[in-house]
């Protein structure tokens, strides 16, 4: 049958036929294989952004395990600190025993294992600097202690001076 047909119509039958191979190589080989390399090269970016995620990850955990540990080693320290004797002498040597109006245990509270004390202190003729002070030496103290309340009003008689009454609270493991 080939052997029947003219060199033009042989010619045109072996483009059709070429034509034919390389469209099924090109929808069976080559499309197949360029569209599976940019499904990897999209993972391979996705697994990178994942990558630096778990890496962010990992630094802010290994953060977070660094302050539980040097808190439980504080937690640790604490254990002879006693709340009234550190508010009293911090108080007493910021602003002098005169202006250390007064200081009134809070009731102590328990919670989850821990043990929350509190004090209430008044001080009165106090300036701004004493007062920063005192909360600096709060803030830096070996145990963990916050304040829970500060009111801070200007004296009438002489504005450059505050009266000022804090509730400091310090936090400990339960016994």
């Amino acid at each position: 049958m080939i052997a029947n047909l003219t060199p033009r119509e042989r010619l045109i039958l072996l483009a059709g036929g070429l034509f034919v191979l390389l469209t099924l190589a090109y929808l069976l080989v080559w499309s197949p294989y360029r569209n599976a390399m940019e499904r990897f090269d999209s993972q391979i970016a996705s697994r990178q952004r994942q990558m630096g995620e778990i890496q962010q990850l990992r630094q802010e955990f290994l953060r977070l395990n660094q302050r539980i540990a040097q808190a439980e080693a504080q937690l640790a320290r604490a254990r002879s600190f006693s709340l009234f004797s550190f508010v009293e002498e911090a108080g007493a040597r910021i602003a002098s025993r005169e202006n250390l109006v007064s200081m009134r245990p809070q009731p102590a509270s328990e919670q989850n294992g821990f043990r929350e004390e509190a004090v209430e202190i008044k001080l009165e003729k106090i300036r701004l600097d004493q007062l920063v002070q005192l909360l600096y030496e709060i803030e830096t103290a070996e145990a963990f202690l916050r304040v829970k309340n500060l009111r801070v009003k200007t004296r009438f008689d002489n504005r450059s001076q505050l009266d000022a009454t804090l509730v400091i609270a310090s936090l400990g493991k339960s016994q």
